[in-house]
């Protein structure tokens, strides 16, 4: 009877799980903006301290991660790269997982700082050009997170090797970090701000894992046999 029950229940999908995980993390930070609680209260502080030990080495680096440049450059050449792909292989989920995940965290990023309208930090703590416009959340920091997931996404599910999927996961955490300690340095966002673009971006990007998995009724529903066959990946 045990048995008949349990092979009748359906295992939650990983996305589905992500999607809840990130959208209670998101939750409970904008609680804490809206209550100048719990992680909130170091906001002040750790920006105090990062401006307190900048060093021109540093500041050149962070300044560069997060200048207009890297932030135009690097989705330009992601989509590029993305593109060609679908063209020599006739495959277009990837530049499908791209395009739906890095509009979704521009487009969520955007309604957000319009709901909360959340004040940057004082404009004397920042490098550079001051920054205008809400803080709630970062939107280099999400869609930069945005990117890099739907890459990681793209590579795990386009090869069955541990090793590639381990480095393109260890590649795209630390440049979503990296974008967020860029913009932490730079003074023109608070903690929360940034964390709560990660977990933006883990809702963003678990949709769009789920959608990017059905089967799709103009075709593309995997990579072609003889292009699995030559390089080894698995569909979608």
């Amino acid at each position: 009877m045990l048995a008949s029950v349990t092979a009748r229940v359906r295992p939650v999908p990983p996305a589905v799980l992500w999607f809840a995980a990130s959208l209670l993390t998101w939750a409970a930070l904008l609680g804490m903006v809206l209550t100048r609680e719990g992680l909130a209260e170091n906001d002040g502080p750790l920006l105090g301290w990062l401006v307190q030990h900048r060093g021109p080495g540093w500041t050149g680096a962070m300044e560069a991660v997060s200048s207009p440049v890297a932030a135009t450059v690097v989705p330009a050449a992601a989509l590029t790269a993305t593109l060609a792909v679908g063209l020599v292989a006739r495959v277009w989920r990837p530049l499908a997982t791209l395009v739906l995940a890095m509009g979704g965290a521009g487009a969520t990023g955007l309604l957000l700082k319009e709901l909360v309208r959340r004040a940057r930090p004082p404009v004397a703590t920042m490098l550079g050009v001051p920054e205008t416009g809400w803080a709630f959340p970062s939107n280099h920091t999400l869609l930069t997170s945005a990117l890099a997931g739907a890459l990681v996404l793209i590579v795990w599910r386009a090869t069955r090797s541990a090793v590639t999927r381990a480095a393109a996961l260890a590649v795209g955490v630390l440049a979503a970090l990296l974008m967020g300690v860029s913009r932490l340095y730079v003074g023109d966002h608070w903690l929360t701000d940034v964390l709560a673009s990660y977990a933006v971006a883990g809702i963003v990007l678990a949709a769009v894992a789920w959608a990017t998995a059905r089967r799709w009724p103009w075709g593309d529903s995997s990579v072609p046999a003889a292009f699995r066959r030559r390089t080894g990946t698995s569909p979608g």
